[in-house]
């Protein structure tokens, strides 16, 4: 994983192994880059059209992770989502994944379950 930097606005890459769901389906790709505000994830040729609501599922840190989102743009390579809601928890978590999780720390929008 490579953190850019700590800072607002900044994005890390932590490149997990990701799955995309919408319409009852779900496809693979890779997080590439998260921000508290949304993600740039790299994928193989999927397309999705812009503006359509999915969810974003994944685990890190032993945790289970789905957060709902839209996507903002499509490259044949990329997709970029934005959250319905800021997931700093998450982002932080990101961060530094050595860390456990703080009680209470989890995001408003997103949901997580044990792993």
């Amino acid at each position: 994983m490579s953190i850019t930097n700590n800072h607002p606005g900044s994005h890390v890459s932590p490149l997990l192994p990701v799955q995309i769901e919408y319409n009852g389906r779900s496809f693979s790709a890779r997080l590439g880059n998260l921000s508290p505000e949304g993600a740039l994830l790299e994928t193989h040729g999927l397309t999705v059209p812009v503006g359509m609501r999915v969810t974003l599922s994944f685990t890190l840190a032993r945790r289970s992770w789905q957060i709902p989102a839209s996507i903002t743009h499509t490259t044949p390579h990329e997709i970029g989502l934005l959250f319905s809601g800021s997931q700093y928890a998450l982002y932080a978590q990101a961060s530094n994944p050595e860390l456990p999780p703080a009680p209470g720390q989890w995001p408003q929008i997103g949901r997580n379950t044990a792993a």
